[in-house]
């Protein structure tokens, strides 16, 4: 098999992921597995949460990958490209972002371009779905950055805090 096929599907498999993980976020757990993924939009009360279901599920689609390997030889590096990607998500959403692991992090500004974005989503229940690539819609942009002036200004004033309201999912 040729090296740059191997290659050229283990990349394109990767960066499909990022459109499946959308599609999942989006349509599955904020749909019909609701009852797993809002455990994930709470305050942590235990170390693992029914969200974490989700991953062993997936992970069922790329032990089939390599499995059909066997037989379809093309499949090892699509299967390949889909275990890295899982492994990118789960480092960046569990360890950088939620910071579930206490591992020495660096401060590279795509990884805080990452966690700003998914705290949008966390703070707003809406996009970004994405991980790897989330998209902030621009109006969503604006109204955090309005709450966030609005928020400093009532601290300026020493008001009593009025919590905005968040739509949690």
């Amino acid at each position: 098999m040729n090296s740059a096929i191997v290659l050229l599907i283990g990349v394109a498999s990767f960066a499909a992921m990022e459109a499946v993980s959308y599609a999942a976020h989006r349509w599955v757990m904020h749909g019909r597995g609701i009852t797993w993924h809002a455990s994930h939009h709470r305050p942590p009360v235990a170390t693992w949460e029914r969200n974490d279901l989700f991953p062993l599920v997936f992970s069922v689609i790329g032990f089939g990958l390599f499995l059909g390997a066997t037989w379809w030889p093309l499949l090892w590096p699509a299967a390949i490209g889909v275990t890295a990607y899982g492994i990118a998500y789960a480092v960046v959403h569990e360890v950088f972002i939620h910071r579930r692991l206490a591992w020495p992090l660096p401060s590279w500004r795509y990884l805080t371009w990452l966690r700003d974005s998914h705290e949008m989503h966390h703070r707003y229940g809406g996009e970004p779905y994405g991980m790897l690539l989330p998209i902030v819609p621009r109006a969503l942009r604006e109204r955090a950055r309005r709450d966030d002036h609005d928020a400093a200004l009532e601290r300026l004033v020493r008001r009593p805090s009025m919590r905005f309201t968040r739509s949690r999912l």
